[in-house]
C-alpha cells in the first residue's frame, strides 16, 4: 500500500511543478488517488476470491 501512496505523491509533485495551483494540492490529490487505487485493487482481489 505504501508504494502506491508514494507513487501518487511523486506524481503529484511532478504535476504540481508544471500546473497551477502548486505542489501541495497535487501531492494531496496524488495521495488520495494512490489510496483509491489501493482500495479498488483490494476490493477486486476480494471479489476474485469470493468467486472461487
Amino acid at each position: 500500500m505504501w508504494w502506491k501512496l508514494l507513487i501518487g505523491g511523486i506524481l503529484g509533485l511532478l504535476v504540481g511543478h508544471y500546473v497551477a495551483p502548486g505542489y501541495w494540492l497535487w501531492v494531496i490529490i496524488g495521495l488520495v488517488l494512490g489510496y483509491l487505487v489501493e482500495a479498488w485493487t483490494e476490493r477486486q482481489s476480494r471479489a476474485g476470491k469470493a468467486e472461487n
